[in-house]
């Protein structure tokens, strides 16, 4: 006789390119058998949702768009939720986690869990307290890092005892790579030879291309110094335009949104995280498996992850000195930067990998199953 599975749906508006994104493809590549998966997006699928669903998992799109404007698709979310009886709706990001898990809960489904991944410094009040709200019904919200987890608690007035850390953790075959360091340099038209720094992130505020390109260009330091920008988003044209007036067009090179991030990482010197806020930005623990020193800013769970002059070097949010002259440092210095990148390699490695990851979640799925009576 075979023991019935536990079945998880996997729950977010879209997946486009990001952290959380990345999370779901992991556990759903690597899920114990015991286990039996299947993705929702509630609107559409977006870049990794396609991914998703070349695994072969189960994988539905519902078209649909929560909210106080269209309150059926609420209901259209609970019936879907009802007929596919999950034992556990896990949710991603902020559509998912109201109207997600305010379906699930008139679904009746019996374990609902959430997900914190980033500092919401300005999250809406209304938000906040339908967040307060719904922690009733459900069982715990995952964050991503230390501090993600203790803003989230003061922010929503959630349990403690609700609010679990589980670290962000990556795949360690992406960073194999199909080409050549040079190679690469060649098809983004960056020299051969020239110090190059990446930046992997969407082109949004959050992720602050503005305060990087105002450091490359205000630094006289970094006057040989060349950027690498990989990604996409609403500020392309933007960003495009102020590197431009900068007199920065022949060393920043925008890349567009790329997955072989192993060629991507084989080819730069320093990686470069100034957001403004973060959770724990996976490029980043990406870049530090890669054997690269990292200038970031000191937010949410970065300073987790890299250790101040050993593995790289923080500043301040929106401080341009401050981020030139820390890359100034680490370009001026090859022995440190070296050394960093080994350090930065050595901590992240045995502490950030995806099995470890999906033991944790699994190891929260079977608690929870158990403390329901459903293990």
């Amino acid at each position: 006789m075979t023991a019935k599975r536990t079945r998880v749906v996997y729950l977010a508006h879209a997946f486009h390119v990001g952290g959380a994104e990345e999370m779901v493809l992991n556990l759903v590549r690597h899920l114990p058998e015991r286990f039996e998966p299947a993705v929702v997006c509630i609107n559409q699928a977006g870049p990794i949702g396609e991914e998703i669903r070349a695994t072969g998992v189960p994988f539905r799109v519902l078209g649909l768009t929560p909210g106080l404007l269209r309150p059926f698709d609420v209901m259209r979310l609970r019936d879907f939720l009802y007929e596919c009886e999950p034992d556990i709706v896990h949710t991603f990001l902020l559509t998912a986690s109201l109207y997600g898990r305010f379906a699930s809960m008139l679904a009746r489904v019996p374990i609902v869990v959430g997900t914190e991944v980033n500092i919401y410094e300005h999250k809406r009040p209304l938000h906040a307290m339908t967040e307060r709200w719904l922690m009733r019904w459900t069982d715990t919200v995952v964050a991503s890092a230390e501090a993600v987890r203790d803003f989230y608690v003061d922010q929503v007035k959630a349990d403690p005892s609700k609010v679990e850390v589980i670290y962000n953790a990556v795949d360690w075959a992406q960073l194999q790579s199909t080409m050549t360091r040079e190679e690469m340099r060649a098809e983004v038209g960056i020299p051969a030879e020239a110090k190059l720094a990446g930046i992997i992130a969407r082109l949004t505020k959050q992720k602050a291309h503005h305060v990087l390109f105002d450091a490359l260009a205000q630094t006289p330091e970094l006057s040989d110094v060349h950027v690498m920008v990989v990604g996409d988003g609403e500020l392309r044209d933007e960003l495009t335009r102020r590197v431009s007036d900068l007199g920065l067009a022949a060393r920043v090179h925008f890349a567009g949104a790329r997955r072989d991030l192993g060629n991507v990482l084989a080819s730069i010197d320093v990686f470069l995280m100034p957001s403004l806020w973060e959770g724990l930005p996976l490029s980043l623990v990406l870049a530090m498996g890669a054997g690269l020193p990292v200038i970031a800013t000191s937010v949410a769970g970065i300073p987790e992850v890299v250790q101040q002059g050993v593995s790289g070097l923080l500043v301040e949010p929106g401080d341009v000195p401050g981020l030139g002259a820390a890359m100034a440092r680490v370009f001026g210095n090859d022995t440190e930067r070296v050394l960093m990148g080994q350090a930065a390699r050595a901590f992240v490695r045995p502490r950030f990998g995806v099995d470890g990851y999906v033991n944790s979640v699994t190891a929260l799925y079977d608690r929870l199953l158990l403390a329901k009576g459903l293990a």
